[in-house]
């Protein structure tokens, strides 16, 4: 199977597992499937792909202390959703989000992220951990018809000759 299959196949199981759980009916579920351009997204999410770490951390001062913890995924990635669960805001800013992560190998991931920012990017560290749970059942409230909006909005209006084109 190459990656568009693989990827068509993906979000027409998220899509059918939640016509099944109630939240669409099947004709909705499908139609939010074929609204997305595929082949596009195809392009957009490997452009964009990343490694994502376990633990990060990072600041711009000149002796900062930068570290990597270990690739969480042992494969690249791309954020496609992200939804912020608690959040405190003083000089640092502690936030916990839940985030909706697609794989090279097409499969989806959810993951919790815990942040605290001080001075506005002047030293983040961030902890990332993998939620063992289908992505309808974990604690992502995963609202559907706006992922498919935000999907299509990566695939935004791109010049022909300054889109990178990968193979399917």
């Amino acid at each position: 199977m190459d990656a568009y299959e693989a990827l068509k196949e993906t979000f027409d199981e998220l899509f059918q597992q939640a016509a099944e759980e109630g939240c669409f009916t099947e004709d909705e579920a499908n139609d939010l499937a074929e609204s997305l351009d595929i082949y596009s997204l195809l392009q957009v999410i490997r452009h964009n792909a990343t490694t994502v770490y376990s633990y990060i951390t990072q600041g711009r001062q000149e002796r900062s202390f930068n570290y990597r913890g270990e690739d969480l995924f042992r494969q690249k990635a791309t954020l496609l959703y992200e939804e912020t669960d608690q959040v405190t805001m003083e000089i640092v800013v502690a936030s916990r989000t839940m985030e909706l992560w697609l794989l090279e190998d097409m499969s989806l991931a959810v993951v919790a992220c815990v942040s605290v920012d001080y001075d506005h990017g002047g030293y983040i560290t961030q902890y990332r951990t993998i939620k063992d749970t289908p992505v309808l059942d974990s604690e992502l409230c995963l609202d559907l018809s706006e992922l498919v909006e935000d999907l299509n909005g990566m695939c935004g209006p791109v010049f022909e000759h300054t889109q990178p084109v990968y193979e399917p």
